[in-house]
């Protein structure tokens, strides 16, 4: 899938047009595949011991191309708790337990709008527009991770939703997330 996704010729020149690509995502999972050992087996090592292990996330099922490349852009299962394990992670800026697990300085990067996105997209996160300083981690079909740091709050919701509903959805888990006090 990476392969595939690098091999397409630029429509744009960089940072002069946004548009979400899950091949953009495959082709960073790929080049971290490449620096951690290649392969299906050594980036599943490298998530386990770097990621899952270390934040207690259990049920992470990566999901990998014939070409042993992490499909970054779509599939990783787990359960709604390891979910909010991961996004949790994000809220207290990598790091876990008194532990750095994601280098100083990348949570904040992952919040900065990306050129041209119009401000509501970062890297490979979604940005609230609304000034909540809300980001989430948006599925394939409706699945969201939400963090909102004004209220050290994360939302995790797993279900299935048509392009049509996730409007409502958002709005919904923006409203469940207003419940709760801010700090």
């Amino acid at each position: 899938m990476a392969a595939y996704a690098a091999a397409r010729p630029l429509a744009h020149a960089p940072g002069t047009f946004w548009s979400y690509s899950s091949g953009t995502s495959n082709i960073v999972a790929s080049v971290i595949g490449h620096a951690v050992g290649g392969g299906r087996d050594g980036m599943l090592a490298f998530m386990r011991d770097v990621l899952f292990e270390p934040i207690g996330m259990r049920s992470a099922k990566p999901r990998f191309d014939t070409a042993g490349t992490f499909i970054g852009s779509s599939y990783c299962f787990a359960t709604a708790r390891d979910f909010a394990r991961f996004g949790l992670l994000y809220l207290r800026d990598g790091v876990w337990d008194g532990r750095r697990l994601l280098p100083e300085g990348w949570v904040d990067h992952a919040r900065t709008p990306t050129p041209a996105s119009s401000g509501w997209y970062g890297a490979h996160w979604w940005l609230a527009l609304d000034g909540s300083g809300r980001f989430s981690a948006n599925g394939y079909e409706g699945q969201y991770i939400i963090a909102d740091p004004r209220r050290d709050l994360i939302l995790v919701r797993l279900g299935v939703s048509s392009i049509q509903q996730r409007g409502n959805v958002l709005r919904r888990l923006r409203d469940v997330a207003e419940t709760f006090p801010t700090l």
